[in-house]
């Protein structure tokens, strides 16, 4: 007689243990992720305290109420679509649009209120209406038609600064008038109501991203959209999500620049895309997706206009602040990538 082998069946303990395992390695890789996001966003304010000791040691004007109170106002608009442009980098994709949706807000509002004398409120609703509508047709490009938000909001930017520009004949509209220059120029004891706007939208999104189920699913889009996807959440309309919340956040940042200039414009806030970009990878947020947080962008977007106005009242030529910005997202990425390869080797 043959002897009979015993037969090996399918362990279901393994399966368990091997889900087990599967399972505390997401627990360890969100963990992972928050305390890197809760390192960079402690070590960015580290950096601004810093700056704002060097700079107050090189000029007597910088550490005072009113210079402190106008480098939150330079931050204000940039802070506001930093913050959207956080949302969408969380997700994985990216908005190169956002200065140039500023640009088509506030030349929408001035063309509205000026050159056609309707209320402010039909104005502001008209230019959050146009960015909004801008944010969607880039969400549908990169859902439907599968076009990487790379290339659709670099479209869009062409087409929203274009579509300013004719609004607006190429020339500044200006002359408001007071109300509507509330918005940009008022204060409390000195604070500008810019930045208090600002707040609010930060606290708003932070709580979206922290306290409800689509910041989950923005998250987890991007950390690991086909898991996502297998998991049942719809990638494409999270994504489509986070371009019109862009959007939005770049129609407000518009109006409050159009309202401090007293003018809309298709150049104006055209160029704060680099700005933007630096504050919120110099907050933490990774340009690969899935780690990111608006406390950090707050922090990093006041870090850059801190040096920025640094620079003017050390009388150092305009040119060197590109420069400066360009040099601080090179480290800042080079930060998340070494950050990311050592979550990588833990796991």
């Amino acid at each position: 007689m043959e002897d009979e082998s015993p037969q090996t069946t399918p362990d279901a303990p393994q399966e368990e243990t091997g889900s087990a395992a599967s399972t505390a390695q997401g627990v360890i890789r969100r963990a992972l992720d928050r305390a890197s996001g809760s390192y960079r966003a402690f070590g960015t304010l580290i950096a601004l305290g810093l700056i704002w000791l060097f700079f107050s040691l090189k000029s007597e004007y910088f550490f005072t109420t009113e210079n402190i109170f106008n480098i939150f106002l330079q931050a204000s608009n940039i802070g506001i679509i930093a913050a959207g442009l956080t949302v969408v980098l969380i997700a994985a994709e990216i908005d190169l649009s956002i200065g140039s949706l500023q640009a088509l807000s506030g030349s929408v509002a001035a063309v509205v209120i000026i050159q056609h004398g309707q209320p402010i409120w039909l104005g502001i609703l008209a230019g959050l209406g146009a960015t909004v509508f801008a944010g969607f047709i880039s969400g549908i490009l990169t859902w439907k038609l599968k076009i990487v938000s790379f290339i659709s909001t670099l479209a869009m930017l062409g087409i929203a600064q274009g579509v300013a520009f004719l609004l607006t004949n190429g020339t500044a509209i200006a002359g408001f008038g007071d109300t509507y220059g509330l918005i940009g120029t008022y204060s409390f004891r000195g604070f500008p109501a810019a930045a208090m706007i600002a707040i609010v939208v930060f606290v708003a999104i932070h709580l979206l991203l922290t306290q409800t189920k689509l910041g989950l699913q923005i998250f987890a889009v991007g950390g690991n959209s086909e898991a996502a996807e297998f998991a049942g959440i719809k990638a494409g309309r999270v994504k489509l999500v986070t371009l019109i919340i862009s959007g939005l956040t770049g129609g407000i940042g518009g109006l409050i620049l159009s309202s401090r200039l007293d003018a809309g414009n298709g150049l104006f806030g055209a160029n704060d895309l680099l700005a933007a970009v630096a504050g919120v990878v110099i907050g933490g947020t990774s340009l690969f997706g899935g780690v990111g947080s608006v406390v950090g962008t707050a922090i990093g977007v006041v870090m850059i206009a801190s040096i920025n106005d640094g620079l003017i009242l050390l009388n150092i030529p305009d040119f060197w602040q590109q420069i400066v910005i360009g040099c601080i997202i090179i480290a800042a990425m080079a930060v998340d990538r070494l950050t990311k390869a050592a979550r990588l080797s833990i796991l």
